[in-house]
């Protein structure tokens, strides 16, 4: 079918038609947001008897939720918390991104402060002095985590669960490694990632998230914590949600993010065009996911097609610096942070072009190896030029969610 379209590229849009060729067009499924999920599995959590039972005997507690690179709709759980009166902490757990601003705050909480009230705190992995030890991993990974979670007597995660490109899916164990992690933990983890078994979807063998649970299970508080873990829908509405154990409630969202954001196509596609929407289109960083979720989706040699504004320009620059070291033998760099976006970019360059619509100056995304535009169409038609007249186009809206599987594979 051909198609003439309007694509999304930050708040607004820009047109992109592909006539006279094959096209489909993929995206998370279409679910309707359910108001009444998150009350209901608060009221009927996984091996516990209720909230207010879990939070009865805590004298501390402490809520953690998500910062302003993810979509998770945290204030929509805030407040059917039944916290008023109690001694509560709320962290924004970010683990390496920059600290959010007072309007990403009130936006993530809902206001000043959480509707229960109580102290906002903000993590910085960077900060040793906010960090204290727990050990380290069979991998070797060298745990610190932020001293709140050892204050507290009782631990409320929010979390949001959709597919991740190397630890398999976001969510559940997150919160602890990276997200409230230090910084050299969260690059000893991240180096697993360079592994082949760190990908999309996996979960069993993949060593990213088997040391994420190895934490998990060894941080001595695991049994106080009450996780709340939502999955949106296409319009990053809330369409399911599940509560109590961490990892009953993540396996349980897992299960419906694999039928939300895993849709399947016929085969590998010519030229995917990847559209990666707010808040994963904030830099080049982030929007790396955006790429690797497709990979799949593409044909050897084809052409990926990545549209994000990248408004705040690289992000974190080590990955991007270890890229335009040309061939170096980037295993030398396992030890600093960006090493595995750094590692799977490369590698995909070897087999796939790689386009980029941002408005990132040009010479940003071409000293790494990928070629700039500034409007899709353009890219479009230089795409064809190199696959041909009759190649066969995928088109992923909200590639940073979204993870097309072929059937034939």
């Amino acid at each position: 079918m051909a198609a003439r379209m309007q694509i999304p590229f930050g708040n607004g849009s820009m047109p992109l038609e592909i006539a006279g060729r094959p096209v489909r067009v993929v995206s998370p499924r279409s679910t309707p947001a359910d108001a009444n999920t998150i009350p209901r599995s608060i009221a009927s959590p996984l091996n516990f008897e209720t909230f207010e039972n879990f939070v009865s005997d805590k004298r501390k507690l402490l809520v953690v939720v998500n910062d302003h690179t993810r979509a998770t709709p945290s204030q929509e759980v805030l407040k059917h918390l039944p916290l008023k009166g109690k001694d509560v902490t709320t962290i924004i757990a970010g683990g390496t991104h920059r600290q959010p601003n007072d309007e990403e705050i009130q936006r993530i909480i809902g206001g000043a402060i959480p509707p229960y009230g109580g102290k906002v705190a903000t993590h910085e992995s960077r900060n040793k002095n906010a960090l204290k030890a727990m050990g380290k991993t069979s991998r070797g990974t060298e745990l610190f985590f932020n001293k709140l979670v050892f204050d507290a007597d009782g631990i409320v995660v929010i979390g949001s669960v959709e597919p991740h490109y190397f630890a398999g899916y976001t969510g559940g164990r997150k919160f602890l490694l990276p997200a409230l992690a230090g910084y050299d933990s969260i690059i000893m983890n991240h180096s697993l990632a360079a592994n082949e078994s760190a990908r999309v979807l996996a979960l069993d063998g993949n060593p990213v998230h088997e040391d994420l649970m190895e934490a998990l299970r060894k941080f001595d508080r695991f049994s106080n914590i009450f996780s709340i873990q939502l999955v949106l829908n296409d319009k990053h509405q809330v369409s399911f949600a599940t509560a109590g154990d961490i990892v009953q409630s993540f396996t349980e969202a897992v299960k419906y993010a694999k039928h939300i954001y895993v849709p399947t196509v016929p085969k590998r596609a010519d030229i995917v065009v990847t559209v990666n929407t707010p808040p994963l289109d904030i830099d080049l960083y982030q929007s790396q996911k955006a790429i690797d979720n497709v990979k799949l989706s593409v044909k050897e040699g084809g052409v990926i097609i990545l549209v994000s504004t990248c408004r705040e320009g690289i992000g974190d620059k080590n990955f991007y610096e270890m890229l335009t070291t040309g061939n170096e033998d980037l295993s030398t760099k396992s030890h600093q942070f960006g090493y595995h976006k750094a590692v799977k970019l490369r590698n995909l360059t070897m087999s796939t072009r790689i386009f980029t619509v941002t408005s990132l100056d040009p010479s940003v995304p071409r000293k790494i190896g990928l070629t700039p535009y500034q409007e899709a169409q353009s890219a479009f038609e230089d795409a064809l030029k190199i696959s041909g007249t009759d190649a066969e186009v995928l088109v992923v809206l909200d590639g940073g969610m979204t993870v097309p599987q072929p059937e034939t594979e």
